[in-house]
């Protein structure tokens, strides 16, 4: 497994669960429109949990010897909650050198201000001094308010793992 976490394959249906998993640091490939063919080969040729509520494709999985979690929750912290159930995840945290990127799972990496400081709006610059890129799609990353919504999110996930 990939630096001794776990790793996901996630269903087409939870697109949303991906991005959360991919900001608690969690390696989870997603794609909006896969065969289920397709997304079993993935999760056996590399390892990764399946995430999904098909029923069918769950027993197919099994039979398989792909490990899976069936997500029956609507509520993103239910369905981690679900996740942790099957495969202890313990405490998550959300941070920069922590988390993959949110739309491509890319790993992040910390970059220096002065690199970026034409990429980032002035404000941003003034209020910030930590960054981190994408190596994959280059895409900048920063703390900025959404991580107070993020930071409720984990702290309401932990309350309940």
């Amino acid at each position: 497994m990939n630096e001794g976490k776990m790793i996901f394959v996630v269903d087409a249906m939870y697109g949303n669960l991906a991005t959360k998993l991919r900001l608690l640091g969690y390696d989870s490939l997603y794609f909006a429109d896969i065969d289920d063919d397709k997304i079993l080969q993935i999760a056996k040729d590399e390892d990764r949990i399946l995430l999904t509520n098909d029923v069918a494709l769950v027993k197919r999985a099994l039979k398989q010897n792909v490990r899976t979690v069936q997500i029956t929750k609507k509520d993103e912290v239910e369905q981690i909650l679900e996740i942790n159930q099957r495969y202890n995840i313990g405490k998550c945290v959300v941070a920069g050198n922590n988390s993959r990127c949110p739309l491509c799972n890319g790993t992040l990496h910390k970059i220096q201000k002065d690199l970026i400081v034409t990429q980032v709006p002035e404000g941003v610059l003034k209020q910030t001094n930590e960054f981190w890129n994408c190596i994959s799609c280059k895409k900048l990353y920063w703390e900025g308010t959404h991580i107070r919504n993020l930071q409720k999110f984990v702290s309401k996930l932990n309350e309940l793992l």
